[in-house]
């Protein structure tokens, strides 16, 4: 082929194109228009009965070859076929087998033993509507399941009812009817498309055998019976407006072709195909996901329906939990409605709950607590915190307000129910997700530095915040709404991992959505080793610890570290030597009822302290030995101290002098040991 013919120049790969086209000369097409070919229909479709024509047409499209040609068969009527057009590729067939004539062939070969079989498969999928003579003016939404029921005998028939729900003036707009099960029922005013009451109706008809779907109003009657047929021409005669559908089972479920007529205007009537899409419950929670059929069980709490909170709400409800109760005293407007869910049509002032309830209507498997009562001292009320909580399987925090998250952290806590919190912190570059699951996950409230959970300090307020507007008390968070879907989206993926019984997912995930400082550096979720623990150390405390351990060398010493933890942050006010007798320079043990009895001096001395680990030197400056990391666990499993503190004093020539660890479930993790000042006198503390 000439490599100026318009046939190549629309295609991406000209040469392949090119050895197409020369395999289809070799075995007799020729050209009859510049992407059509004719040649020898393929002998199988007419031993199978599918065509008795001798020819058939390869239509190519562009852009080649990613879009197989199509096969236009003359005659050919079975199921899976559209107008003549055999459909022998599936939408998303990507295997390029139709870039040589072998594999198309193969392909059709493929195609009439399936059709055979009765296309058992996937290709059982198609649209009855496709195989109308004329193309589909109209939609239907309908549930067929619902409109006919589950007992279905060859020959029933019964009634529905259809609502025009979307039309235009313009040629191009199609009718979308909402198809609802039984008669119309009149309403006042009456819809303007409605002459008479009694004219908006439709019947149906189901029928066992239909081997295929009909092509033209002929063949629908044929499906009908007798007195069937009778009714129809009736209906024909007296209702301005009708629909008529033949229902009828195949391997994949229910099968519908429906009837659209009404007056033409010049006397006579015209007849349409619908083209069916379905609206029940279960065919759109095939889209939601793997885990709707255990979501529609339980129950979800949502304090919050606000920016995070209303996304979230739609994330769950999309996929497929069973009921929701939104809990959020504010309002919606022109503002705030750029990050929420609910559609910028909205009337302003709205409760950010109702405008949510409505919004998600639209998932009917969803059922939706719309909680306006109270005030916003509601939802700080522990004791309807505790009712939330207790009446769901779980409950979610979306307020994005530290205190309003620890308190509920603290109240699901004590009344044993699982909890997520979630929220946007620096400007909405850093999400952070907390899940606390009963007797697996370390409560919120126990969380600290210490155990290697990140604390995340803010931006200088004009990069955290965007300012103030009128009416608004609190200044503007400087998320972008891109940023609050991605948080509402990785709390839904934390809620339904847990609400499936999985809790793959860890109980503190920081997502940094946008590159900052250290440790916010990376985009990505933060590893745990990427998330150093934290030990801060009085003065006076490594002032001691380095003292005893000069002292005592060679050999070695130590004892336990006392303290206590200031805002989430394990400090380190004293080191209490017990002193070994038997210490040799690579060997120090504490005698049985010491640790005891050194906890309780220390607490004489400043009530506030408690046990938080041991100490002791390594004249050598070597790490914690095997026993070290064996003595930690021990402790860890048999006191109440979570994640013990190691601190081991290296010779003054060692680096570092001082080195901190602390007592993780894998072992000893290194912690990073910042010095700070001493806690204040007890006197002045009590004062």
């Amino acid at each position: 082929m000439d490599l100026a013919d318009p046939l190549l120049g629309s295609a991406v790969e000209p040469a392949s194109l090119a050895a197409f086209v020369a395999e289809l000369e070799a075995d007799g097409f020729h050209r009859v228009d510049t992407h059509v070919w004719r040649g020898p229909i393929r002998q199988v479709l007419i031993d199978s009965g599918y065509s008795t024509a001798d020819e058939m047409t390869v239509i190519f499209r562009s852009p080649w070859p990613y879009l197989p040609p199509l096969l236009h068969v003359p005659g050919i009527s079975a199921w899976h076929a559209d107008h003549e057009l055999l459909c022998i590729w599936e939408a998303e067939d990507n295997s390029q087998r139709w870039k040589t004539l072998q594999g198309t062939y193969d392909r059709i070969d493929e195609w009439v033993a399936h059709a055979d079989e009765g296309f058992t498969g996937v290709e059982t999928a198609r649209n009855p509507e496709i195989y109308w003579h004329e193309p589909s003016s109209w939609l239907g939404l309908v549930d067929l399941e619902e409109l006919i029921g589950n007992d279905r005998v060859d020959g029933q028939h019964g009634e529905f009812h259809f609502v025009d729900i979307e039309s235009g003036d313009d040629e191009s707009s199609v009718l979308v009817f909402d198809l609802r099960p039984g008669p119309f029922t009149p309403v006042r005013p009456r819809p303007s498309w409605v002459e008479k009451a009694q004219t908006v109706r439709g019947r149906w008809f189901y029928r066992e055998g239909v081997e295929q779907p009909p092509r033209d109003v002929d063949e629908f009657a044929a499906l009908l019976t007798e007195n069937q047929n009778e009714r129809l021409r009736k209906d024909l005669k007296q209702r301005p407006l009708l629909m008529y559908g033949v229902v009828w089972a195949n391997v994949d479920g229910l099968v519908c072709t429906m009837l659209y007529s009404r007056p033409d205007g010049d006397g006579g009537r015209e007849t349409w195909v619908g083209a069916l899409r379905p609206k029940s419950s279960a065919a759109l929670l095939l889209r939601a996901g793997s885990d709707a059929t255990t979501l529609q069980r339980v129950k979800v709490a949502i304090i919050g329906a606000g920016a995070i909170g209303s996304h979230l709400a739609e994330f769950l409800a999309r996929s497929g939990v069973g009921e929701l109760r939104l809990f959020d005293p504010d309002r919606l407007w022109p503002a705030n409605l750029i990050r929420h869910a609910a559609p910028p049509g909205t009337a302003p002032g709205t409760m950010k709950t109702v405008a949510l309830k409505d919004h998600l209507v639209q998932y009917p498997w969803v059922q939706v607590d719309a909680v306006t009562e109270g005030s916003e001292s509601y939802v700080w009320d522990p004791a309807a915190i505790r009712e939330i909580a207790e009446q769901a399987d779980l409950t979610v925090d979306a307020t994005g307000h530290a205190g309003l998250a620890e308190l509920a952290a603290r109240v699901a806590l004590e009344c044993d129910r699982p909890y997520v919190t979630v929220a946007l912190f620096r400007g909405g570059s850093v999400a952070r997700v907390r899940r606390q699951a009963i007797a697996t996950d370390t409560p919120i409230l126990h969380r600290s530095r210490l155990g290697g959970y990140l604390a995340i300090p803010p931006l200088a307020d004009e990069l955290e915040f965007a300012g103030t507007e009128v009416g608004c008390l609190a200044r503007v968070h400087n998320a972008p709404p891109v940023a609050v879907v991605r948080a509402a989206a990785l709390a839904s993926e934390v809620v339904i991992d847990h609400l499936c019984g999985r809790n793959e997912e860890p109980e503190e995930i920081v997502e940094v959505l946008r590159i900052g400082d250290e440790p916010f550096d990376r985009l990505g979720r933060l590893r745990p080793e990427d998330v150093p623990a934290t030990v801060d150390l009085s003065e006076t405390a490594l002032q001691g610890a380095i003292e005893a351990a000069d002292a005592a060398r060679p050999l070695e010493t130590g004892g336990i570290l006392v303290g206590t933890e200031i805002d989430r942050r394990t400090t380190v006010s004293g080191v209490v030597e017990v002193v070994d007798p038997d210490a040799k320079p690579n060997r120090y043990h504490v005698a049985e009822g010491l640790v005891a009895e050194a906890l309780a001096l220390a607490k004489e001395a400043d009530p506030r302290v408690g046990y938080l680990g041991e100490w002791h030197s390594h004249p050598d400056g070597s790490g914690p030995s095997t026993l070290d990391v064996a003595t930690m666990l021990s402790i860890a499993a048999g006191s109440d101290c979570a994640n013990p503190v190691l601190l081991l004093v290296h010779p003054p020539d060692h680096e570092p002098r001082v080195a901190a660890y602390v007592t993780t479930p894998a072992g000893l993790k290194p912690a990073v040991v910042e010095p700070c000042g001493d806690l204040p006198e007890v006197e002045a503390a009590a004062a």
